[in-house]
């Protein structure tokens, strides 16, 4: 499954917001808003640079365009510094599938624009930070930011009660309920330095209210398995002198 695209829509974000903070302003006060009720600034701030592509007969194209917009919002919601510097804590994590749950394309119905066609590697264009955007091809699950947030908060013990509760509670969400969830969960992993990998997140999101179980089963495994693998380091870690 091809991702390059919704990455490349999160880099467009990234660069309006950047660019025109009137515009940025417009994306994030849809924050946590269905499309029907954003204000037209935001709707002005997406459509007329052609970002997101008319298609309304498409199969699902409500809830894409839904997530469309819902990662705008998250994306010129999170503090300037935090865009700036996001290139993702987990650009060379290796976190699983970066497949399809189902094996399936996601169909192009709503997506960036035509330059959604160019297959262009993301890795060409570059951030406002001079880093290079590193194309992630296997992509970072939601749960792995999850515990990459934990081994922020807790080096040493790893401790990942209140995580873990967040994030079952995440997965039992329907599909109002995890837009709504969203903003905070965000910032809460902003609170840590771990920003989302927003084409992971928008893909999942457009697929959500038929394929919940199967994207939820994802991030837990990715939850898990991340854990157990930054256990493993520390045990393999040498003792201080001290300790």
């Amino acid at each position: 499954m091809d991702l390059l695209r919704y990455d490349e829509y999160a880099e467009r974000v990234r660069k309006l917001c950047r660019e025109a903070p009137g515009k940025q302003s417009a994306l994030r006060a849809g924050l946590g808003k269905p499309v029907t009720e954003v204000p037209a600034r935001m709707h002005a701030a997406l459509l007329r640079p052609g970002l997101i592509r008319e298609d309304p007969e498409g199969r699902g194209y409500v809830d894409k365009e839904r997530a469309y917009y819902a990662i705008a919002a998250l994306i010129a919601a999170r503090p300037r510094s935090q865009r700036l510097s996001e290139t993702s804590d987990t650009d060379t994590a290796d976190t699983g599938t970066r497949e399809h749950p189902t094996g399936e394309d996601v169909p192009a119905a709503v997506a960036a624009d035509g330059d959604s066609a160019d297959t262009r590697p993301a890795s060409d264009t570059s951030r406002a930070d001079g880093s290079a955007t590193a194309f992630r091809p296997r992509g970072t699950s939601l749960g792995e930011s999850f515990a990459i947030a934990v081994g922020r908060r807790s080096p040493d013990q790893l401790n990942s009660g209140a995580a873990e509760s967040r994030l079952h509670l995440l997965v039992r969400q329907d599909l109002d309920g995890v837009h709504r969830t969203l903003p905070s969960v965000v910032r809460w992993l902003g609170s840590s330095g771990v920003g989302p990998d927003y084409a992971c997140l928008l893909r999942d999101l457009t697929v959500w209210r038929y394929e919940r179980d199967a994207v939820a089963t994802r991030w837990l495994q990715a939850f898990y398995r991340s854990l157990r693998r930054q256990e493993t380091a520390a045990g393999e870690r040498p003792s201080s002198p001290d300790s």
